[in-house]
């Protein structure tokens, strides 16, 4: 009974660590490949500006669009970012 407890702990651990180990990758990837894009991205339809900011709903840097001149949308979360003066 205790070798069945013993490779049940084991494999649920290593299962575990591969989740997460992975998952961690993926959003290092994702960032630098953001960072790595110019500010300004060409779509087919019409130009939009993206910009890549620290988004404080996702608390996380993440892609922006902008909505208007100094308005920007998050393209996660969707949350309004206004840097126009005031």
């Amino acid at each position: 009974m205790d070798l069945i407890s013993f490779s049940t702990g084991l494999l649920s651990a290593v299962f575990a660590y591969a989740l997460f180990s992975q998952k961690e990758n993926d959003e290092i990837e994702e960032v630098e490949e953001e960072l790595e894009e110019d500010d300004l991205v060409i779509n087919d339809e019409s130009t939009d500006r993206h910009v890549t900011m620290s988004c404080q709903t996702c608390r996380k840097l993440k892609k922006h669009k902008e909505v208007k001149p100094n308005l920007y949308q998050c393209c996660k979360c969707k949350r309004h970012v206004d840097l126009r003066a005031s």
